[in-house]
Parts: structure tokens; sequence; C-alpha cells
């Protein structure tokens, strides 16, 4: 594009600033940028809580700064990242700082790079889009974040300039630009895949529109040509929609079953088919075109050089293509074998590509070749230490994003980017671009005549660059293609604003080139421009009274009069200002006016632009009010880590102190923890051993789990530790849309989201709290610190520093090791529950979670099974069917009882599993039979059958037949109240134990003189059962010597007491082995003085010999 002499000697901005220096105030202007542009993306830099996703890059960077090495992994996405921090910490050490410095450097870069944009988006386009770039929300957000958005949007923008300078030029050199900015990307993101489409797309059809206009030998050629691109096209359209709509082939072959549990599906006949078509069509085309419009003239087009060269240098990392086609091949298959296969594969596209590369022009080829692979292979496998990250970034990184597509992290809707993060933050490019389009499509359907073929001229790179096609077919295939992608996170939508960023700096050189500057001087256009300022704020105003709640004319109380005056003010001031710009319009053209009036426009939503983007990144940078994050960290991670900081200080003068960290606080606490010396991971099974540490962390999951190791001797702090944003936009529908379109009251609390991210009006209306305190989507996390600890620290403990030593655990100390000497399993069980002893000797269990009574003989063998699935609330809770059985026990005919708990129900059966009776219902005790949730059943010698109804915080007493007897218990902690009572058992001489469980104790019941277990006679307290889970539901059992065993499922371990609730002993940890739990509930007695354990967790049972102690 040459530029206009005039425009250059009458352009103020191209006057010097100094007459002795030349220095024009473009070059001044932009400097500002650039010095606004460091300041912006480093100010303030370490404030933000790492987030979830910035996790795995800071760390696996830091381990390789710290030697460990780092091995690619597609998960974490390209090397250049962590080579990139690794080399910062090394320069500059390891914080959050210095963690975002290569985004916050490759950020400002790329506004720095819009200085060679000036040949194709004038003077002030290159200014207006820099400064676009300035204040973008996604594209400032997300240049102070330690992600790959900041790398891929430089690459992004260097690959269309070079693009653009080629077709332009032809110059070689521009090849080199395009083929290393293409490599970067690569080792950067997986995006590089959809930037390669992308361009390759654009330069085929422009090859295609060029070479057609061309003057063939022969016209049969040019129209098989034609017919053989349709062709391809149509049947890749086809090998696309089969892949969508057509079932798998299921291969035959046992390796390629196993590869596709491994998640290498074979696609279906029909798509293979149509690939292969259209694979053959393609290879027609280019034999035509070589035929008819000859080799020679082909290699002299740039934009089949441009296309030939991206091509070829990507062919090898399509193998995950072919791969998925071969049964059994998987490019996810990392083993020997795969790897060969992935090797035959690699070298077939490799030999392709170099036979192609040759042909064209063998010089240029191999330095392309050389600048794209050397620095891939070199990152790829860490400078030689992981050969194997050649491969996985090859042929994995593809592969694996495949697969994740079928995964859809964040199940977005498909409008998440056009109708959601694009209105929200980058409405300003997104009108002007638009605007642009629209503009330029007018201009062309105007002036639009037939082409003549053209002649083929001697230098075919002395062209004008097609930047508006570029650029607008960057914007819409980027919107295409992110939507369609199965994985839509907000960061994406940096892809998708920066070429609207360049297109609307190319629409505004326009705009603003077209204004005769002297004549608006000349005419006082200063003037104007109030008055049109006046006008839009006085129009603006009026709309919004209009469509507001507090509508004018509405009544005589002083506010409504108020709102009336206002609304009549700005209505004059917006008559009077309309008039006033009315008699300025004559001494213009209405195109200069229209120009005027549009910039003006411009400018106010920059200044909005400017207000989202400071709110984004300097105000709400934790919070999940703001939509441009997902799984974004809360602030409580760097709450919590200050106290963290100051206790191991000040007990151990440095970071030395022991913290421990499960698996849901392991993001960020990766980062934060790893120079503490004493760091400690104990995942999702935390046990008794955690408590040598003074501070413990905690997800939210693990809540339950981690309450029976800290018990009492812990302080405990809560904080919010990763959120979501607000997700109502889900399952938008028209009619919702036009629903909260006419209410006033939502159209006035979706605004104020969208503007100051205000969400009271909103909560008002749902009637949802939405304070960040109580912010839903999010996780919780919990800071213990140990009470001796914190008693040394005055401004966290109460007590003092000579504070007696707080027992996390009053039973420490009394632990035996007992193993079991028998276990059942046998890949019998699903979560079993609870098990009863027959008068023979054989075992009763209740297999919950397969909703089944098993019938097991002492070894093991199974005698009788019955039972399946069966709700109640379905309508199909037949007579021994079940809706997780829990509780069960047998009488002294051997006939069985059983607690068919979210049937609400017992039922009866013979020893064989044959349905005798039932009773009970759903209901809240309002009859003996209306039972909530039963869990446990018991027999006495005098034939009384007492059901913990949990749920009604009762026990219900019936005779073996299932007549109502009794019932005792209310909600409440005194004497004969229950919360949530579970277990139960009876001793010899008729006293009945129940699990208090949310009372954490036991209660004792003596008979009465009828001989019902009713009589309150005794309790102790258990420490332990912290947990309200659903899992968490201990049981108890009697043996002949008065021990009473009592189960701890979330502590995993049996603790024993004596019948007056002496403490004994306990045994059990976490674990598999023949001495650990997970999740014991149910226990039994034989005669043969062993106790039966049910351990859920391990879905088997256990046999220990306690006759002696």
């Amino acid at each position: 594009m040459k530029e206009n002499n005039s425009s250059k000697s009458t352009s103020w901005l191209n006057r010097p600033v100094f007459s002795e220096i030349n220095l024009t105030w473009e070059s001044v202007l932009f400097g500002v940028i650039l010095l606004l542009a460091v300041a912006s993306r480093f100010y303030d830099l370490g404030a933000r809580v790492i987030s979830h996703d910035e996790t795995s890059h800071v760390y696996y960077a830091w381990r390789l700064f710290q030697g460990m090495g780092y091995s690619h992994t597609p998960v974490t996405h390209g090397p250049l990242q962590f080579h990139l921090l690794a080399f910062i910490y090394f320069l500059l050490g390891d914080n959050d700082f210095t963690a975002r410095i290569p985004a916050a450097i490759f950020s400002i870069a790329t506004i720095a790079f819009l200085w060679k944009y000036r040949r194709y988006l004038g003077k002030y386009g290159t200014l207006a889009a820099s400064g676009m770039m300035l204040v973008s929300p996604f594209m400032l957000y997300y240049g102070r974040y330690a992600r790959n958005e900041a790398f891929c949007a430089l690459f992004g923008v260097v690959v269309i300039w070079s693009i653009l300078r080629y077709l332009e030029t032809k110059a070689p050199r521009y090849l080199y630009w395009m083929t290393a900015a293409t490599m970067l990307h690569f080792t950067a993101k997986e995006t590089a895949f959809i930037y390669t489409a992308q361009a390759m797309l654009f330069l085929g059809f422009y090859f295609v529109i060029r070479v057609t206009k061309k003057k063939w030998a022969n016209d049969n050629y040019r129209r098989l040509f034609l017919s053989a691109l349709i062709l391809t096209a149509v049947f890749l359209g086809i090998a696309m929609l089969g892949n969508i709509f057509m079932p798998q082939s299921a291969p035959l072959a046992e390796e390629a079953a196993a590869a596709i549990e491994e998640g290498a599906a074979i696609p279906s006949v029909l798509t293979i088919v149509s690939i292969i078509i259209s694979a053959l069509s393609l290879l027609a085309a280019l034999l035509f075109v070589i035929l008819g419009y000859t080799w020679n003239k082909l290699r002299a087009l740039p934009s089949f050089s441009a296309l030939l060269v991206l091509g070829t240098l990507v062919l090898p990392q399509l193998a995950p293509f072919p791969m998925s086609v071969i049964p059994g091949w998987n490019p996810m298959d990392y083993s020997q074998t795969g790897m060969l296969h992935t090797g035959i594969i690699i070298v077939i596209l490799s030999a392709i590509a170099f036979a192609i590369g040759m042909a064209w022009n063998p010089k240029e080829w191999l330095i392309n070749a050389a600048i794209f692979y050397i620095p891939f292979t070199i990152l790829y496998t860490t400078v030689f230490t992981n050969g194997a990250g050649f491969f996985t970034g090859m042929v994995g990184s593809l592969g694996y994003w495949l697969e994740q597509q079928g995964v859809e992290r964040g199940s977005q809707p498909w409008y998440y980017y056009a109708f959601i993060q694009v209105p929200i933050y980058e409405y300003l490019p997104a009108l002007i671009s638009t605007f642009t389009l629209i503009g330029v499509g007018i201009k062309r359907w105007l002036h639009n005549s037939a082409p003549a073929l053209e002649e083929d001229i001697e230098d075919e790179g002395s062209q004008k660059a097609p930047v508006v096609a570029l650029l607008a077919f960057w914007i819409f295939t980027s919107l295409i293609a992110y939507a369609v992608a199965g994985e839509k996170m907000p960061w994406l939508t940096v892809h998708i604003a920066f070429p609207m960023i360049l297109l609307s700096g190319w629409g505004l050189d326009r705009l603003i080139s077209f204004i005769d500057f002297p004549r608006f001087r000349e005419k006082k256009g200063g003037v104007a421009v109030l008055l049109m300022l006046i006008f839009i704020i006085g129009f603006v105003s009026v709309a919004g009274a209009l469509l507001g709640t507090d509508r004018p004319f509405q009544g005589k109380e002083t506010e409504q009069l108020k709102t009336t005056n206002m609304f009549l003010v700005a209505l004059l001031m917006t008559i009077a200002s309309g008039v006033g710009v009315s008699t300025f319009i004559p001494k213009w053209n209405y195109r200069q006016a229209g120009a005027i009036f549009t910039i003006i426009i411009v400018s106010i939503l920059g200044v909005l632009t400017v207000h989202t983007s400071l709110q984004a990144a300097y105000i709400n940078y934790d919070n999940p009010t703001e939509y441009l994050v997902y799984a974004h960290a809360a602030r409580g991670v760097k709450e919590a880590l200050a106290q963290i900081e100051e206790l191991s200080h000040r007990t151990s003068d440095g970071l030395a102190m022991e913290v421990a960290y499960d698996n849901e606080t392991t993001y960020p606490y990766w980062w934060y923890l790893r120079n503490y010396e004493n760091q400690t991971y104990y995942g999702e099974s935390p046990t008794r051993a955690q408590r040598s540490a003074p501070v413990i962390l905690v997800g939210n999951d693990n809540y339950s789990k981690i309450a029976p190791v800290v018990g009492e001797a812990y302080y405990e702090f809560e904080y919010n530790r990763i959120w979501w944003p607000n997700q109502d936009y889900f399952g938008l529908t028209w009619q919702r849309v036009t629903d909260a379109l006419k209410d006033p009251a939502m159209r006035d609390a979706i605004f104020q989201i969208w503007l100051k991210r205000d969400y009271t009006k909103y909560a008002a209306i749902k009637e949802r709290d939405m304070s960040l305190s109580n912010w839903n989507p999010s996780d919780k996390m919990k800071l213990y610190v140990r009470k001796d600890i914190a008693a040394q620290v005055w401004n966290y403990g109460t007590l003092g520093s000579d504070v007696a030593e707080v027992m996390a655990d009053p039973y420490e100390g009394k632990e035996i090791t007992r193993s079991a000497d028998q276990i059942l399993n046998g890949g019998l069980f699903n979560k079993p529950r609870n098990a009863a002893i027959a008068p023979d000797g054989s075992i009763y269990v209740s297999d919950s979670d397969n909703h089944r009574i098993l019938h097991l003989s002492a070894e093991g063998e199974i005698l009788h099974s019955w039972g399946s699935f069966g709700a109640v609330e379905g309508g199909i809770a037949t007579p021994g069917t079940f809706n997780e059985p829990w509780g069960i026990t047998i009488d002294e005919d051997g006939l069985v009882y059983v607690c068919d708990t979210w049937n609400h129900r017992i039922q009866k059966f013979t020893p064989e599993g044959e349905f005798v009776t039932s009773w009970g219902h759903f209901g809240q005790g309002e009859t003996g039979d209306a039972f909530w949730g039963p869990r446990d059943i018991v027999i006495d010698n005098q034939g009384h059958l007492y059901v913990a109804d949990t749920g009604n915080k009762r026990i219900a007493i019936f005779d073996l037949n299932g007549n109502f007897i009794a019932n005792f218990g209310e909600p409440g902690l005194g004497q004969g109240q229950f919360d949530e009572p579970t277990g139960l058992a009876l001793d010899a001489q008729g006293n009945l134990y129940v699990a208090d469980t949310w009372n954490q104790r036991i209660q004792v019941f003596e008979p009465n003189e009828q001989g019902i277990a009713i009589n309150y006679k005794t309790e102790w307290e258990i420490v332990g059962w912290y947990g309200q889970s659903l899992d968490n539901k201990p049981y108890l059992t009697v043996d002949s010597e008065n021990r009473v065993y009592v189960s701890d499922p979330e502590g995993v371990r049996i603790l024993v007491f004596s019948t007056e609730g002496k403490f004994l002993n306990y045994w059990g940890t976490f674990g598999a082995g023949e001495n650990n739990f997970n999740l014991p509930t149910g226990l039994a007695a034989d005669d043969e003085g062993n106790v039966w354990v049910v351990d859920a967790g391990n879905n088997r049972i256990l046999r220990f010999d306690v006759l002696e102690e």
C-alpha cells in the first residue's frame, strides 16, 4: 500500500517535534502507548493469587530451574513457557511477580510489533490498534497471567503480518518470519494447530482465487481443477458430519479394543471413506493445476509458496489423524510399541514433506525446515535431556487435545464467546470491526465489476496485500473454531480479540483520514463535538429513564417528581443539543459529520473499555465477579499463606515448619510451599501421622476425613480457595432472553453487572445470596493451626505460652496392632455396610451398593444371595428389592431382618431369602412405622426388635411380626435425645447401646419392667465421628466379654470400651492391608471370640480374633 505524498506533507503526525531531531508526533504517541503498556503490564504484577492453571506452569518451571528436569506433557501445553520461566527464575528469583514477567514482556512486544503494521493499518490505525491492545480487557488481563495466551497473541500478530508482507513482496525473509512465529507457537500451545489451519485455509482460498483468474493453457484443466476442489469440500463436509452423527466402528482385534479403552476411538466407515475420497480429490486438483497452469508458474505464486511451506512443515505433526484410523494404533501410546508406531507415521509424513519441499525450492525449504525443527527439537527435548519429548511434541500434543474435545472442559454453551465474553469485555473492537466490514461490503457492492482474466506478470509478488480479507477471515474462523471446540475457556477469547483489534485499527484509520481537519478547525468543529457529546449523554439519559425501573410521570411523590424533572431536563438538553448540531452540519457534508459523530461514540466506548480493563485487572483480579476467569484462585489462598509464613518464621526461624496439605489444596500450594523444607502431601487419605504437623491445609472434599485427625487440638480457619464466575447464562433460550429484556428490573440488574460487576440487584431478583463469602460455584479450604503452636504466637492463641498440651486424640497411646486372620472379598461386595452372624456361624452381609443380601459361610462361600434395586419413589420397591440395605440382624430361628434404608422399611426373610413380610413407609415418626432412613436393627432375648430410625432421631420398637410396641427419643443433646442415631447393640443383660452419632456419644438404655430397653442408664463421649457425610455412620457390637466395639469410619479404626464406657484400646489405620481399613462400618461379634468388621471402602469383611486382649 503506497502512501499518498500529500498526506505525508499535511498530516500533523509527520511534523517533527523538534526541528533538530527527526521525531514525529506519531513516534511520540506510539512511545507513550508503549510506556503505558510497560506500566500497565508490570504494575502490581505479583498481587493476584497464582491461579489453578498458572500453578502447573510456574511450579514445573521452578522444578526445571531447580535442576529437577522437565518432561513435556500436552496437559500443560508446550515447553516454551517453562524454559522462559526457568530462565527468569535464574535471573530474578522465583515469586509471583517474576513468574508473570514473560507474559508481560510478550504482551508489551505484541503492542510494539504493531509499529510494523503502519503499512497496512495506516498511521491513525496503528495508533488506534495499539491503544486498543493497551486497554483491551483480555489482552491486559492475560498479559499479566502465567499462561500461554500472551505468547500466542504475539505469534499470531507476526504470522498475519508476515503473510501480508510475503503476498505483497514475495521476499523470502517474510517466510522466515512466518516459519519462526509458527514454530514458536507450536512450542507454546496447541492453538498453533488452529492458527496454522486458519493461515492455510486463507492461503488456499486466496490461491484458488488468484490462480483461477489467470490464463491457463487449457481451460478444461481449470474446470477439472474446480470440480475436484468442490468434490474435496463436499466429502470433507460429509466426513465431519459423519464423525459427529455416525457411531464409531467397533474394531474386532483385541488390541483395537484396548486402544478404544485408552481413548483411541475408530472413526466410522463413512468418515474414513469420505476422508479418503476427499484426499484423492485434493490430489487430483493438485494434478490438474500442475498440468493446466504448470509447476513453474505455481512456484511463482506467493500464496502457493506460503501454503506449501506451512503445509509441509506441520505435516508430520498431523500423524494422530492416520494413526486414529489404524486399529490398535494410538498417538497417546508412549510404550515402546506405541513409539514405534508413531515413528513409522512420522517418517512417512516427513518423507512426503521433504519430497514436496525439494520439488518446490530446495534451498528455501531447507532453511525454513531448519528454522522450524531445530528450536522445536531443542525445546521439546529440554535441550536433549528428554528424548521422548520429541514424540510427545510431534504427535502427543495434537492427539491429546483431540481426545480432550470430547471431555468439553467447562461445558460452556456454543454462544460463550460471541454472546458472553465479547459483549462483556471486547465490545469496542467487536463493534468497530463489524461496522468496518459492513462499510467495506457496501462499498464493494456499489462498485462491483466482473474482473477480467489476468495476464501473468513477471513479479508475482508485487501485489496489494489482502489486509481486510485476511483479518476478516481470521475473525470469523476464530469465532467458529473456538465455539465448535469442546473446551471453551475464557482466555481463548484473546485469540478472537486481537484480529478484531487489528481490523478495527484499519477501519478507524479510514474513518479518521476521511475527516477534513483544517475545515473542522475553520468551522469551529470543537463546538460541534461538544454539542454532539451533550446530545449523546442526553439521549442515553432519556433512554435510560424510559427503559429503567424508575420511569417518569409515575406519580406525585417526591421521588417520582424528582425522576420526572430529571427526565425533562435530559429531554430538553437532548433536543437543544440536537438542534445545535444540525446548524453545524451544513458547514460540512453529512459524511464528515457522521465520521466525527462515530469517533465520539468510539471514544466513549473506549473510556468504558478502560473502566472494564482497570476493574478486571486491578480491582476484581481475585474475584469471580469477572467473567474472564475460570477455576480462579480466591484471595483466601494468600491470606492463609500469610498466616503459615508468620507461624513458620516465628517458630522455626525460617521455612522449616512442617505443613501438611491434601490433593485439593495442591493447586496452588504446590507452588506456594515449594520452599518449605518439611512440606507433607497426604493426598485424599489423611492419617493420624498428620498430627505432627503444626499446620494442616485441607480442601472441602476432605473436611470429613481430616476431622478425626485434628480433633480438638487445632484452631480452624476457613477460606474460599477456588471459584468460578456466575453461570446463569447456561441454557439460554429466546424465551429467557426476551423475558429478561421485557423486565425493567432485570434489564437494570444485568446492566449493573455489565457495567460495575455489581450483583446486588440481580441477587435480589433471584432471591440468592451472591456475596463473596457465600459465592457459588466455589470450593473452600480450611487451615488448621495446632493449638500448642498457636499459643506460642500471641495473635493466634488466647491461652498464653504456658498452655498445657492439647491432645488431638485422648485415645492416643492405646493403639494395638491387630491383624485379620480371615478376609472375605473376592470381588463380591460393593460398599457393604453391615453384617450379622447366624446361629450356625454363617454370615449375612448387607451388600448395600449392590442392593442385595449375601449369605456366606465362615470361609466366604456364597450360600444364598437375594435382592435387586428397587426404589419406592419410582414405584418399583417390590418385596425382596432394596435401595441400599444397611442394618441387618437375625433372630433365634434364623429369620433375617433387613433395614431397607432408602425405601424406609424393614423386610423379613427366611434364612434362604424367601420374603416373609415387611413394614414401614417414609414419614417423620407420625406413626410407629413411619421411618426416615432406618440404619440399624437388633433383637433382644425377649423378642423385641429395635430400629434406629436415624432421620427421625428416635428408636422404634416392634415385635418380630412388625407390630409397633413403643418408641423413644427426640432431637436434642439431653438424656434420651438423639442426633443421627445409627448403630445399635445389645449386651447379655439386655442393655441397649446407641451410637448417637452427631452428638458424638454412646447412650446406654436398660430394660424397664416389661423388659424393653428404654430407660436411660449412662453415656460416654466418643472423640471421633466428626464428619457428617453419608459414609460416616458408626456401628456397635458387644462381645461375650462385655467389651463394646465401636467403628469410627472416617477415623479408620475400631474403638474398644467396657460396658461402663472405660476406653480400653483401638486398632486400625488407613490402608488395604490385613490391619488396615477404609471406612470400617458394620461390626458383628460371634461366639468364637471373633469380631467381624465390614470394611466398606475396601469392599471386604475382616475377621479379628479378640479372645485374648
